[in-house]
């Protein structure tokens, strides 16, 4: 009777043990993960989604940011960051972009932050050359905390945003632009003061709208001050001192039921600039990761 109690102890220890190594922040080794009872289910959560073995979770001021990393990284691994919509999740973005494969493919750390929880869920807008923004603190300083985590020495950082995300890739652009090497915005434009971007810092910048997208219009809306797609294309192309020159390039659609897609170059700038009209797409659709890499591949070489 004695012996039987001792032995269930010992399987109780063993469950308690293996459950605390694999707590939210936490990890282990394959072994023990291999030695892990069959009748212990543990969770690893992170800005309110739960998290495979390829995940991470890293907090920086109280707030959570997913974190792929490939199985091999060096001191010139780039740093990607994917921005979500409103409202939105950082999984949901990182899937659209299919975050892995490109950090798989382009060595990068990809990184899915939470937003604030606001209505943009980003303080986006455009007020005024020197509005301060606790967003982009937090976003410099996770950059920050993750290149001293991992030892990288690049300074490449890439931004990638959806919807309200793109509304926050603009704003880094302008608030931050030698933080960020470049962006791309999917279906989120400038918001705010065109003249509240005063900087003359180019950035290479890649945006995909559909004429066809009713949440957030390629013409812009005056709620919430949401410059149009043509405004948006056209502060940059002075920044980037673009000339008149465009080569227009037609590709597959960015989901299967899209005929086609348009891509227009300017060309003579100093940094990329890049325009991809989609056809007969939503706001929310079925949007291929591999599609939309095709029309901004260019900026990760």
């Amino acid at each position: 009777m004695h012996q039987r109690t001792y032995k269930l102890l010992q399987i109780s220890a063993v469950v308690l043990s293996t459950t605390l190594l694999f707590a939210c922040g936490g990890g282990g080794s394959s072994s023990n993960k291999t030695q892990k009872p069959d009748n212990t289910i543990t969770t690893k959560t992170c800005a309110g989604v739960n998290l495979n073995d390829s995940y991470n979770c890293i907090r920086v001021d109280s707030r959570d940011s997913l974190a792929f990393v490939p199985s091999t990284i060096s001191a010139e691994t780039s740093i990607a960051i994917f921005l979500h919509g409103a409202p939105g999740s950082p999984s949901k973005v990182m899937n659209i972009f299919d975050a892995e494969n490109l950090a798989n493919s382009y060595d990068m750390i990809a990184l899915g932050p939470k937003g604030n929880a606001s209505d943009y869920e980003w303080d986006s807008q455009n007020i005024d050359a020197n509005n301060t923004n606790l967003d982009i603190n937090y976003l410099v300083k996770l950059i920050d905390e993750v290149r001293a985590n991992y030892n990288l020495s690049s300074e490449k950082v890439y931004v990638f945003g959806y919807s309200a995300g793109g509304f926050m890739a603009y704003k880094l652009a302008c608030k931050v632009p030698e933080s960020i090497t470049a962006i791309v915005s999917l279906a989120g434009q400038y918001r705010g003061d065109l003249d509240a971007c005063p900087t003359s810092t180019p950035m290479n910048i890649h945006h995909l709208h559909s004429p066809f997208d009713k949440d957030v219009p390629y013409g812009g809306r005056a709620f919430g001050e949401i410059a149009s797609v043509d405004d948006t294309i056209a502060l940059w192309a002075i920044k980037n001192g673009c000339s008149d020159e465009i080569i227009s390039t037609e590709g597959a659609g960015i989901t299967q039921s899209s005929a086609k897609t348009t891509t227009n170059l300017y060309q003579g700038c100093t940094h990329q600039l890049g325009l991809s009209i989609m056809e007969t797409v939503e706001h929310e659709d079925n949007y291929q990761a591999d599609k939309l890499l095709d029309t901004f591949k260019h900026l990760l070489r």
